[in-house]
């Protein structure tokens, strides 16, 4: 195009430039819709130019203009403008598939950014959980740990307090020597040679055919009408039974219990431990019944140090003056309580009978319902003998 301008310039004589006013007629004269070949007007809708391809779309108008004032063909002229729209709209294209994929990938981070937060927040709370529950487990187990030591040392306190018991026992079964002993649970004692006593035993005694001989200066006899009344001693072992109270044991041998619920251990109550332990003062009755049954009561010997030159003191249990070589101290109480010797033998009396009930419960006791009877009557009647103020 700059060829044929070129030669037209050289052909054409040289006129003087119009004025800028001309120019612009001009412009608009060739911006202007050209008549068809068929009478139409053909009008082509001027496009906004792009920010992207100002300076492009200025070249092509510009070739445009010149394009029909020197001469040239309408159609070849276009073409570059047509291209230009092309490539304008191919480049607006893609210009919105990159923001499009642009947006998707903002929302897609934004999408990702927020499970990473909900992550976090999710960690740091599974996290806190983790140490609260292991703190948990942590006190737990020094709970447990605490608890098994403190039922370790009581099992072990138990388990001396058993063996203490099991010798006791059989030191009170098997080596005892009571002043009159059951030939059933001691076999090994001879009753005839027992503390010295002669039993009465059946039979016609003689005396030696010499006995006037060896002893001349004997007095005679004396008649048994002028002579004092002896009185024989009771044969120890006895046969006879009571049938009701044998019954009674043989019922309670069978589920052994020392609490009051059961009924042999109720009726002994009643007629022998009640009345054994009833001193002068209610209160004190009652806390020295409840320890006695409970197995809680302390009873000591006084030592001679600690008697003092007053050693006559004021008895706890009687209220009145006796010489009181024990004291005894029960459960919640700080002090001691000075007690005198028949306070201390029905204390005892009851408590040997209870902690024999509490061997046989145990199973610490082997031997016939009617052994355990003729034990359990012995210690009955050594609580009725210690209540009325003798020694057993």
């Amino acid at each position: 195009m700059q060829n044929m301008l070129g030669s037209e310039e050289a052909s054409a004589p040289s006129e003087p430039e119009p004025p800028p006013e001309a120019v612009k007629p001009a412009a608009a004269a060739a911006d202007a819709p050209e008549d068809a070949p068929d009478g139409r007007h053909s009008r082509v809708a001027p496009l906004a130019p792009s920010p992207a391809v100002s300076h492009v779309s200025l070249v092509e108008l510009s070739l445009e203009e010149d394009g029909p004032a020197a001469g040239g063909d309408w159609t070849a002229s276009a073409a570059p403008r047509v291209r230009g729209l092309d490539k304008l709209q191919e480049l607006e294209r893609e210009l919105g598939a990159a923001q499009q994929e642009l947006k998707l990938k903002d929302e897609e981070v934004a999408k990702l950014n927020r499970i990473r937060n909900e992550i976090e927040a999710e960690m740091e709370e599974l996290t806190a959980s983790l140490f609260q529950e292991a703190h948990k487990m942590v006190l737990a187990a020094n709970e447990k740990q605490a608890a098994a030591e403190k039922a370790l040392q009581e099992a072990t306190m138990k388990i001396d307090v058993l063996q203490a018991e099991v010798a006791a026992l059989k030191t009170l079964v098997i080596t005892s020597t009571p002043s009159r002993p059951n030939a059933h649970l001691h076999p090994q004692i001879d009753l005839g040679k027992s503390n010295g006593i002669k039993i009465w035993k059946k039979g016609h005694h003689r005396s030696p055919s010499n006995q006037e001989l060896t002893r001349p200066d004997a007095s005679p006899p004396s008649s048994p009408a002028r002579s004092p009344p002896q009185h024989l001693a009771a044969p120890e072992h006895i046969d006879e039974v009571d049938p009701r109270l044998l019954s009674e044991v043989s019922a309670w041998r069978e589920s052994p219990s020392v609490e009051l619920t059961a009924p042999f251990v109720r009726d002994v109550y009643r007629e022998d431990i009640e009345p054994c332990l009833r001193f002068a003062t209610p209160q004190l009755t009652e806390k020295v019944t409840s320890a006695v049954l409970q197995n809680s009561v302390c009873i000591e010997e006084v030592s001679s140090g600690l008697r003092g030159p007053n050693f006559p003191r004021r008895c706890a249990l009687l209220n009145v003056h006796r010489t009181c070589r024990y004291r005894m101290k029960l459960p919640g109480e700080t002090g001691w309580m000075d007690i005198s010797q028949i306070c201390r033998n029905r204390i005892t009396a009851v408590c040997d009978f209870l902690n024999y009930l509490r061997y046989i419960e145990r199973g610490m006791v082997k031997g016939s319902v009617i052994d355990i009877y003729r034990e359990i009557m012995r210690l009955r009647r050594n609580m009725a003998v210690a209540r009325l103020g003798f020694t057993t």
